[in-house]
């Protein structure tokens, strides 16, 4: 794993974290906690627990209205890839991270702002420069990483304390834990397709040997 950060690495981006916005530069001192949408979030009633971080960082459709003793109640930041799959938020948060893959940034050019613009109903957000998006996609050897993927790489990338929980990537399951049981019993059936497009395994491998070697912590 070490050979991949030669070039891209916390020395190169903890600099960058100071171009953010404020909010973002505030993260340096903050225990950040980044929730996945696997299954696995709400297994057990870590609520308390996850709302006592500094920080809640979540991903596209989370949800969680109903599920507060299982996954908490904050959102600090929420961080979408603005898919055609994302839904409009009602409790839109105050902070909003766009990473869009690389490739896509490229075929759109500045035009993709009008799709995130109508996809998220605001225009308060922030957006992940294309060379940014690139190094990350580059050095870490994996196409098309999923968002949720981007994101834990991001925030560790920046020096930040960074626990995960929930990230469940797609094993023996594709579906959400927002999922309805009908939705859920469709994915995994394979009538509907998820993930087919990620390398979610080679995902699994980096995120695990992050928190083996302790440059992350899972919860």
């Amino acid at each position: 794993m070490t050979a991949l950060f030669t070039s891209l690495n916390n020395d190169m981006l903890t600099p960058y974290l100071q171009t953010l916005p404020k909010h973002y530069r505030s993260l340096e001192k903050s225990s950040i906690l980044i929730i996945g949408n696997g299954p696995s979030a709400t297994d057990s009633d870590h609520g308390k627990l996850i709302d006592s971080f500094d920080q809640i960082i979540r991903i596209n459709n989370y949800v969680t209205e109903g599920l507060e003793e299982q996954i908490g109640s904050r959102t600090d930041v929420w961080v979408n890839g603005a898919n055609q799959g994302l839904v409009k938020r009602k409790d839109t948060p105050d902070n909003i991270l766009v990473m869009i893959p690389p490739a896509v940034l490229e075929h759109k050019g500045d035009a993709i702002h009008d799709r995130i613009r109508r996809r998220l109903g605001t225009e308060q957000y922030f957006m992940l420069p294309i060379d940014i998006m690139e190094q990350m996609e580059q050095e870490c050897s994996i196409d098309r990483p999923t968002t949720g993927f981007f994101t834990v790489y991001f925030f560790y990338l920046l020096g930040l304390d960074v626990t995960v929980h929930g990230f469940d990537f797609f094993v023996e399951t594709t579906s959400h834990y927002f999922d309805s049981p009908l939705k859920r019993w469709l994915k995994d059936k394979g009538f509907i397709r998820k993930a087919g497009k990620h390398n979610v395994q080679g995902e699994k491998t980096f995120i695990e040997d992050l928190i083996r070697t302790k440059k992350i912590k899972q919860l």
